[in-house]
């Protein structure tokens, strides 16, 4: 259970979120606006997603932050509410992610210059990046309203777990679209990709730190 007096930590990876993106904004507040007008045209895709290692440059780690902050506070709050017996603060829960997620980042690399296919495998891991900074942006009102209002939480959390999954299903199926014409061309590796890269680390992740930690 969670016993942290005025919400300490959530209210630090929530300000932390915060801060992040107002950084981001800083650093390029043109592009900055045209990432959040994403919500209503794809005009930041096509013009970035172009241009190479989109995905490590200093703005999108900004907007990254977001992003592991609201996974790190949907898993915290998930092992209280489902009760698991798995002792740990959010504190360890998100450098763990930010490593797990650096490891599978440097791993697809390294097998998209094995089966040169890199340019591809970037501009999708660029869009799939994207998509899901785009969701924290809609994430964070609800979390924040979850831990400060006096809303049940047990329904709060369900109902943005849904968002989150249905966001992240949105984000994958909008990836799909716009490269679909290269999944195409690149089938085979794609497939190898979505299996081995995409869908085995996180069964991997569940197994072994979850269903293993909750069975002992």
């Amino acid at each position: 259970m969670r016993h942290i007096d005025f919400n300490t930590a959530e209210t630090l990876l929530l300000f932390a979120s915060v801060l992040s993106l107002t950084i981001a904004k800083f650093i390029d507040e043109q592009k900055f606006h045209s990432f959040i007008m994403l919500f209503v045209n794809y005009k930041y895709l096509k013009i970035f997603s172009k241009e190479p290692n989109q995905t490590t440059t200093p703005f999108n780690f900004f907007l990254f932050v977001p992003q592991l902050i609201c996974f790190t506070l949907i898993v915290w709050i998930g092992i209280d509410i489902f009760k698991l017996p798995i002792n740990i603060n959010p504190y360890l829960i998100l450098p763990f992610l930010f490593l797990f997620i650096l490891f599978k980042f440097y791993l697809e690399k390294m097998i998209a210059t094995i089966f040169d296919i890199t340019s591809f495998v970037e501009s999708f891991h660029f869009h799939k990046v994207t998509y899901r900074n785009l969701a924290a942006l809609l994430l964070l009102p609800l979390i924040s309203l979850l831990i400060y209002s006096n809303l049940n939480i047990k329904i709060m959390f369900y109902i943005i777990l849904i968002v989150f999954i249905s966001l992240n299903i949105i984000s994958l199926a909008l990836t799909l679209r716009n490269h679909q014409k290269l999944i195409g061309k690149y089938l085979f590796y794609f497939i190898l990709y979505l299996c081995a890269l995409e869908i085995a680390p996180y069964l991997i992740l569940i197994k072994f730190y979850f269903i293993d930690k909750a069975s002992n």
